[in-house]
């Protein structure tokens, strides 16, 4: 067990320390550490592929395409523009209701599919308005991240939540709603404090001329991914896998389309991000069933000694920290059987709150923690090869400066800069609720 747990903190700290090179990295800890398993016998390998991302992988690849499709046929300029008139092209109100905006349309939508749309609108108006690109882009990752917490068929450990414990719509709505509610505002205010810190002081007045959009054309790929969005909500509650929708929807959104299959599955930039995840996947499963994750968390609880308080708390920190370096799906399946043992001693079912509010706290921490991160660091490093150095570069005019600023969204530094603060203030307040939840059930009880 001790030697697992060496590499696998030898292999974050890599991550964190070469952010280059952290796809390479990942592949190699997580192959060392299976075949460690194998010849120590510490683990049973073939336990760790059971958290292979099969299904958000499948789900990916199809969001894809249908982002690729939307913008080619320049629906999603039209979004922007769209928007642009809503916030009447102040930069202000850009900042403000952009993480607005992410985080309603995430209560509805998987927060994959908001950030696939939003990363490209968000990079093109850092260029039209000189808006400074690190709030703006990781304010969009965490927005999808507190959209996706608190309705049933939001976010990957929402759906894991409802389907393996009792944690019901009403919960939902009754003990994060409100939070999460809280925490989109304050993350519209917290931006705006950054961009009054970082934006320019020369300011041009922006533009932006109304896209052309085929619609008729159009028209049959935006409600094929309609009725597509419904099925992948409705489906994990009825038994059936998204992955087995996603293929399905993968194959008609392909024989739809004229273009060449070959040149639309070239095309699709996700192929790291794809690799990120299962690495990131396997290395979770790693120590769910080398059993590290239930010792440490059985010790931590112990220190408690039954008092309700101190396990809800417990919970709640131990969701941060498993969400920040495993990422917000595998953190979710690790801990719930934790949580069922644990809900008894908890009132109404407040631990499985514990445990969402954790998770979303710690997802919105590192760029790999949330699914989101690595589409957008994928969808930013296609927007510099092609739309500013590739064939269509002549047509958008860019300072070399402005292209470095971008270029910080690869920077750790710069992204724990933004993402740190927030997510310990909502830890913080997340802990402050759940106590006073806690205290209020108890005091109405007495």
């Amino acid at each position: 067990m001790y030697l697992t747990l060496f590499i696998i903190v030898c292999v974050y700290l890599g991550i964190i320390l070469c952010t280059k090179k952290r796809i390479g990295i990942t592949l190699v800890g997580s192959g060392l550490l299976l075949m460690t398993g194998k010849l120590t016998h510490c683990f049973e390998p073939a336990e760790a592929f059971k958290a292979f991302p099969s299904e958000i992988i499948i789900l990916i690849i199809t969001l894809t395409l249908f982002t690729n499709i939307f913008e080619h046929m320049g629906f999603i300029n039209f979004i922007a523009y769209q928007f642009l008139q809503l916030t009447r092209r102040k930069k202000a109100l850009i900042i403000i209701f952009m993480s607005l905006l992410v985080y309603f349309i995430s209560l509805f939508m998987n927060n994959l599919t908001v950030v696939l749309f939003f990363s490209s609108i968000a990079l093109y108006m850092t260029l039209e308005y000189d808006l400074p690109v690190i709030p703006l882009l990781v304010s969009i990752i965490i927005g999808s991240n507190i959209g996706g917490a608190p309705l049933p068929w939001a976010d990957t450990p929402a759906v894991v939540l409802t389907l393996y414990s009792d944690f019901t719509l009403v919960d939902f709505l009754d003990k994060l709603f409100l939070p999460c509610l809280v925490y989109a505002i304050g993350l519209a205010l917290y931006t705006f404090i950054w961009y009054k810190r970082l934006a320019p002081r020369k300011r041009e007045s922006p533009f932006a001329k109304k896209p052309h959009v085929d619609w008729k054309k159009s028209r049959k790929f935006l409600f094929l991914f309609l009725i597509y969005i419904v099925a992948i909500s409705i489906g994990p509650f009825v038994n059936i896998s998204i992955a087995y929708i996603s293929l399905f929807f993968a194959g008609i959104l392909l024989c739809l389309d004229r273009k060449d299959e070959m040149r639309i599955l070239n095309e699709l930039p996700i192929l790291d991000s794809i690799v990120f995840f299962i690495t990131l996947f396997l290395i979770g499963g790693v120590l769910q069933s080398s059993g590290i994750l239930s010792t440490a968390s059985a010790y931590i609880i112990g220190l408690s000694k039954n008092n309700v308080y101190f396990i809800e708390l417990s919970i709640l920190f131990i969701a941060f920290l498993t969400a920040t370096f495993l990422s917000a799906g595998p953190a979710a399946a690790t801990l719930l059987p934790i949580c069922k043992v644990l809900d008894p001693l908890i009132p109404s079912k407040l631990v499985y709150a514990a445990l969402a509010l954790g998770i979303l706290c710690g997802s919105s921490m590192l760029p790999w923690s949330a699914t989101g991160g690595p589409i957008m660091l994928s969808q930013t490093r296609e927007f510099i090869d092609k739309k500013l150095r590739g064939p269509k570069a002549r047509h958008i005019h860019v300072a070399p400066e402005k292209v470095e600023e971008i270029k910080k969204i690869f920077s750790l530094k710069s992204y724990l800069a933004f993402s740190i603060p927030f997510s310990f203030l909502m830890l913080l307040l997340s802990g402050i609720y759940v106590v006073s939840y806690i205290f209020l059930i108890s005091f109405g009880r007495d």
